[in-house]
C-alpha cells in the first residue's frame, strides 16, 4: 500500500506541473493583452483631435486674415487712381450761389477751371449767366413764405466743357467723379467759388 500511495503522489505531480504551466501561460497571455492595450493607448494619444482651443485659434486666424484683406482693399481704394474707360467730351453746368457782386463778372468764356482741393483740371468755361441771388423768406406776422433777392449777391450759372473718362459706374474729369448734385470748389483765373453740378450732357 505504501508503494501504491507513492505511485499516486508521483502521478499527481505531473498534474500539478501542468496546472503550473497553464497558470504561467495565462500570465503570459495577460501580459500580452496588457502590452496590446498600452500600444493602442499610445496610438490614441498620438492622434490629433480637434478641441475647443484649436477651434478658437482657427477662428481667430480666419478673422485676422479677413481684417487684413479688408484693410488692404480699403487702403488701396483710398488712393486716387484714374479709372480706365473710353474718352468722351462732356458738357456740364455748375451753379455758383451767393457770389459777391463784381466777382461773378470775372467769369469769362474760355477760362480754365481747376478743383480747389486737389488741383484737378475741370475743363473750360463755355458760357456764363448771371442772375440775382435769392432766398426763401418767412413773414413773421402772417407766416407766409416768399422768394426774395439777396442784396449784394449774384448767382453764376456756368457751362463747362471737358474731356471725361467714361466707365459703367461714373463719369470722371481728370479723376474727379462728376454727378448731378455733386458739390465742387473751383478756382478760376481771378476768382474762386463753390457750387453744385446741376446738369451733365454727354457727347458734345
Amino acid at each position: 500500500m505504501m508503494e501504491d500511495d507513492t505511485t499516486r503522489v508521483e502521478d499527481d505531480t505531473p498534474m500539478m506541473e501542468d496546472d503550473t504551466t497553464r497558470v504561467e501561460g495565462d500570465s503570459t497571455m495577460m501580459e500580452d493583452d496588457t502590452t496590446v492595450a498600452e500600444v493602442n493607448l499610445q496610438k490614441k494619444k498620438g492622434k490629433w483631435r480637434l478641441n475647443l482651443f484649436d477651434v478658437i485659434f482657427i477662428a481667430c486666424a480666419i478673422a485676422a486674415a479677413a481684417l487684413i484683406f479688408i484693410y488692404s482693399n480699403r487702403s488701396a481704394g483710398s488712393v486716387s487712381v484714374l479709372p480706365t474707360g473710353s474718352k468722351e467730351t462732356v458738357v456740364y453746368t455748375i451753379e455758383f450761389q451767393g457770389m459777391i457782386n463784381g466777382t461773378a463778372d470775372l467769369i469769362k468764356p474760355g477760362d480754365s477751371l481747376t478743383d480747389k482741393v486737389e488741383n484737378r483740371a475741370m475743363g473750360s468755361v463755355v458760357s456764363v449767366e448771371l442772375v440775382p441771388s435769392t432766398t426763401m423768406q418767412k413773414n413773421l406776422i402772417t407766416g407766409d413764405r416768399r422768394i426774395v433777392e439777396v442784396p449784394g449777391k449774384t448767382d453764376a450759372i456756368v457751362v463747362v466743357t471737358a474731356q471725361a473718362t467714361m466707365t459703367d459706374s461714373q463719369i470722371s474729369v481728370d479723376g474727379f467723379a462728376i454727378r448731378v448734385g455733386t458739390r465742387v470748389s473751383i478756382n478760376g483765373p481771378l476768382y474762386n467759388s463753390e457750387g453744385f453740378i446741376t446738369d451733365i450732357v454727354r457727347g458734345k
